[in-house]
């Protein structure tokens, strides 16, 4: 509870917390209260509230936390509250403040920044969520799709979804041979193949995405063998995109498809599959009515593994994926990292948080649809 489940619950609470506004613009809060956006620029006293506010923010060092949230959501306002927050600390201000802010900062005249700050005067705030779903509250409080060139979480989800979809899959066909081949192998066989599948869940997953750069770079081994064979005469673009990402992903991620489907597949009994063959069935028609549904479980297991650690993969799409195959996690690091835009961070997480639990639930009805098969 305290490691892990409050630190989580505590960072998703930033996707709906508005506290910081609130706690450093309490006077204007208060005298936005009875404001409405069609009154214009505000009067004397909301100047002055808003002067003495960011004099105060400005002594305790967080009206940068101010200019910050509030560019966050009208674009071009940091430098115009922090300015302003210096000569509010100097006393310049203190009579006429409404006059002496105007003349000093025009930009105060702008209605969309007095609106801004009233629309954000709650302890609660739908601001990130909607953003990371690409939409906007409007001047008049309805929510509407964001311009076109700002959605883009939305594409990002869904390229999210589909990459971990396609190396789930990928993963499901490849890992089904190699699991019947080690089975079916002797003993000692199978150990030295469980072994070699154990080998890279050993090695560092930095190492080997960087391995796969230093192969598929332009001037690597697999441009440079084709070069020699005469196949191309060109280096090709192989690294920085969709395929090589999808290369490099399944290669970190198959061993746990494959070891998930061998320890179902070890205790299924192989007299089922002899039985169905002797009795005259080909041996596809015998392993897809038979063998399949034995290991589906295992299947099950497997995708679901190998899908929640797609979804919120970083290291592999970040060094291999080109700039438009980034996956969400990429934009949570970032904006945790570089814009410290923690709360757009968290309703990204939540929408991933989202994804692990509605592939849980599939998972779940799965295994509840193959159980009662078996059992019918």
């Amino acid at each position: 509870m305290l490691t892990f489940l409050w630190p989580l619950g505590r960072f998703l609470y930033l996707a709906v917390d508005n506290s910081d506004i609130v706690d450093n613009l309490p006077r204007t809060v208060a005298a936005l209260a009875t404001w409405q956006r069609a009154d214009g620029v505000p009067g004397e006293d909301v100047f002055g509230a808003l002067a003495q506010d960011l004099a105060d923010a400005r002594s305790r060092k967080t009206d940068g936390i101010v200019a910050q949230l509030i560019n966050q959501r009208l674009v071009g306002t940091r430098y115009l509250i922090l300015k302003t927050a210096k000569l509010a600390e100097e006393g310049a201000f203190e009579t006429a403040p409404r006059a002496a802010m105007l003349q000093h900062f025009p930009e105060w005249n702008r209605v969309e920044v007095w609106s801004t700050i009233a629309d954000d005067s709650a302890r609660l705030t739908d601001f990130y969520l909607l953003s990371s779903l690409d939409l906007r509250r409007t001047a008049e409080g309805s929510v509407a799709p964001a311009p076109a060139g700002q959605a883009v979480f939305v594409q990002v989800l869904l390229r999210t979804i589909w990459i971990s979809v396609v190396v789930t899959l990928v993963c499901a066909v490849v890992a089904l041979p190699v699991a019947h081949a080690i089975v079916a192998v002797g003993p000692t066989a199978s150990r030295v193949l469980i072994a070699l599948i154990l080998f890279p869940l050993w090695t560092s997953l930095l190492i080997r995405t960087v391995i796969w750069i230093i192969l598929l770079q332009a001037n690597g081994p697999v441009n440079g063998g084709l070069q020699f064979l005469g196949i191309i005469v060109e280096p090709l673009d192989l690294i920085y995109t969709r395929t090589s990402l999808y290369i490099a992903m399944v290669q970190v991620l198959l061993p746990m498809m494959i070891l998930s489907i061998v320890a179902v597949m070890r205790r299924t009994p192989k007299d089922y599959m002899k039985a169905a063959l002797s009795l005259g069935a080909p041996w596809f028609t015998a392993w897809r009515r038979v063998q399949l549904p034995l290991i589906m479980p295992g299947i099950l297991a497997g995708c679901g593994i190998v899908f929640v650690f797609s979804l919120g993969y970083y290291i592999t799409p970040a060094l291999i994926g080109g700039p438009k195959e980034q996956m969400i996690s990429s934009f949570i690091a970032f904006y945790t990292n570089n814009t410290l835009n923690w709360g757009l961070a968290a309703a990204l997480s939540i929408q991933l948080l989202l994804l692990l639990v509605l592939t849980w639930c599939a998972l779940m009805l799965g295994r509840g649809l193959v159980a009662r098969r078996s059992a019918a």
